[in-house]
């Protein structure tokens, strides 16, 4: 019996890379259609996604693929910054692997089996392949336009009807390319969906009727086999070189050199013969996957999930442990909050398509964004501070923008996120609406009305910004937390539309204000014999990094900017409309 040779790691032939268990076995399978469903902080992208986009890239040369995203502005803050990472630390360079915006060189235009006549929105490989980044909510980017496959992250925020269109043009180029294991794949990754939140959709868990346990097991085996050929060829090779640098000085060495090189040949072989098994085995094969966070817990080490879920699960159960959520039946403190409250045309993407990847965008992108009138924020100073921004465009209030600084940054941070998205702005006005508590120590001007009053005005250095800013709530009264129960669910429902003003909020720059509309939960408390209906705030003593999500305080800076004396007013009076 023959001894196996042993693989040698050390030698600069081989290419020592470091993946979590699950990226690995995503690895050895590489199925023809991937849907994973993973916990945050999974390296979905920088290990898997990146991984598989190689494998396609050097498998459909000259293939044109689509990358598929939710929002435009999505696609240039977030996802192909980390595709670039992810394929870095794979070996691949900007600039020398692929380009993206830009002409490719004309011998990889040359193997681009489509043709293209605009650049923007693309990335072109040295083999030919290609993408066309595509956002949900820019698809004429993609109109027209045949594909081979389809890449897309974060897809618990693609609906379902959206992107179920955009597959229709997954279908090109089958003479070329059907014979292809990529013919018409999908990858497709996001961490666990939660319809209880507006805006995911969870149609991805469908797809796990796609799994067929003996083609998956097969894949894996045939894999897992092909893997250990390649081993044991590259094994083989390294003995085969170290003869025949040892052949110079030793001259004896010609017949282990010969039979050396027919080993070499023999694993060739039979390496490629596993190969095409291993790829007959994933065509038309799918693999659906939930995993939790813990898959990288080598990378990500205990104490971040020690961090993480030192306050219970609540929030974490999807993001973390990828538990399927079920409805909550439990009353909810925004209970008519809908779909119909938020909106998802807010960027005006032109602009973004002047500028560089990874731009720090201003206001200049917001489409309902009123240069010639004054501003309006609210905020609360919790244990975050927070700041909401909005304008009363006639019978619709706008929420356009949030800002909020996490301990230990102070209100000269919050202070110089608002300064530098709002410089191009031609009228620096704004109106403040804050709780009444921030006007302590208001005589020795200590107060924290005073002080983001000052951090908008002044720069770090003293310098005027050209901002003025007006505090609006001297002499506010208190707003509880049932009173905000009442007129919020009037707002809510609509019941406001003529007398005041619908609500609408930028569903994509107020992402964490969303998020906690729709999670803030009541609690009844005695009121002299009744039960009163208030917020429940277990949510503010959260870790840090859960507050923008899961606490109150955003929502409290949305009750001080809309719960405005004169708007309480005309609510709790008989007055049927009101003209801004």
């Amino acid at each position: 019996m023959t001894r196996k040779k042993k693989l040698k790691i050390s030698e600069d032939s081989v290419e020592t890379r470091f993946a979590n268990w699950t990226a690995q076995l995503l690895a050895i399978m590489m199925p023809w259609s991937l849907y994973w469903v993973a916990g945050r902080a999974s390296a979905k992208t920088v290990q898997v996604l990146a991984e598989r986009v190689q494998e396609a890239a050097q498998d459909c040369p000259g293939a044109p693929f689509a990358w598929v995203a939710d929002t435009y502005s999505d696609l240039h803050k977030n996802v192909i910054p980390s595709l670039i990472d992810g394929l870095q630390l794979l070996g691949w360079e900007l600039g020398t692997h692929y380009v993206i915006n830009e002409a490719p060189p004309e011998e990889w235009r040359l193997r681009m089996y489509n043709v293209c006549t605009d650049w923007r929105n693309t990335m072109v490989f040295y083999t030919g392949f290609n993408f066309t980044f595509i956002s949900l909510d820019r698809l004429a980017i993609g109109a027209g336009r045949s594909y081979v496959g389809v890449f897309g992250d974060e897809v618990k925020y693609f609906p379902e009807e959206k992107f179920t269109n955009l597959l229709k043009a997954v279908r090109g180029f089958y003479v070329r390319y059907g014979q292809s294991v990529w013919y018409r794949s999908r990858t497709l990754t996001t961490d666990m969906p939660n319809p209880n939140h507006l805006g995911e959709y969870d149609w991805i868990l469908k797809l796990s009727a796609q799994n067929k346990k003996e083609q998956i097991m097969l894949m894996l085996r045939a894999g897992l086999v092909y893997n250990e050929c390649k081993k044991t060829y590259v094994s083989h090779l390294q003995e085969y070189r170290e003869l025949v640098e040892r052949q110079r000085t030793e001259r004896t060495l010609q017949n282990q050199v010969d039979k050396a090189a027919r080993a070499v040949e023999l694993a060739r072989r039979n390496m490629k013969r596993w190969e095409e098994r291993w790829i007959k085995t994933r065509r038309r094969v799918s693999f659906f996957f939930i995993s939790s966070s813990y898959v990288n817990a080598d990378i990500l080490g205990l104490d971040w999930f020690s961090d993480e879920l030192a306050e219970g699960l609540e929030g974490l159960s999807c993001n973390i442990l990828s538990i399927i959520p079920k409805i909550e039946a439990s009353m909810l403190f925004y209970p008519n909050l809908s779909i119909r409250h938020f909106y998802a045309d807010g960027y005006l993407n032109k602009i973004i398509d002047q500028k560089p990847l990874g731009w720090q965008e201003d206001c200049t992108v917001l489409r309902y964004h009123n240069n010639n009138m004054p501003l309006e924020a609210g905020m609360d100073a919790g244990n975050m501070l927070s700041l909401v921004v909005g304008q009363q465009l006639g019978r619709e209030y706008r929420v356009l923008k949030e800002f909020f600084t996490l301990p230990p940054d102070t209100v000269r941070e919050l202070g110089a996120q608002f300064v530098q998205y709002f410089a191009p702005r031609r009228t620096k006005v704004l109106k403040l609406y804050y709780d009444r508590a921030m006007n302590n120590y208001k005589g020795v001007k200590a107060d924290m009305a005073t002080q983001i009053k000052n951090a908008i005005e002044y720069d770090a250095e003293g310098r005027r910004t050209g901002w003025r800013v007006q505090l609006m709530s001297v002499g506010q009264g208190n707003i509880g937390s049932n009173l905000e129960y009442r007129f919020m669910s009037d707002l809510l429902s609509g019941n406001l539309a003529g007398k005041l003003f619908s609500l609408l909020i930028d569903q994509y720059n107020c992402p964490n204000l969303k998020s906690e509309m729709e999670v803030t939960k009541t609690r009844l408390v005695d009121d002299g014999g009744s039960q009163m209906v208030v917020k429940q705030k277990t949510g503010d003593k959260l870790p840090r990094e859960r507050l923008p999500k899961e606490s109150t305080n955003l929502t409290d800076a949305l009750k001080y900017l809309l719960m405005r004396k004169e708007f309480l007013r005309i609510w709790q009076s008989k007055v049927t409309s009101y003209a801004p």
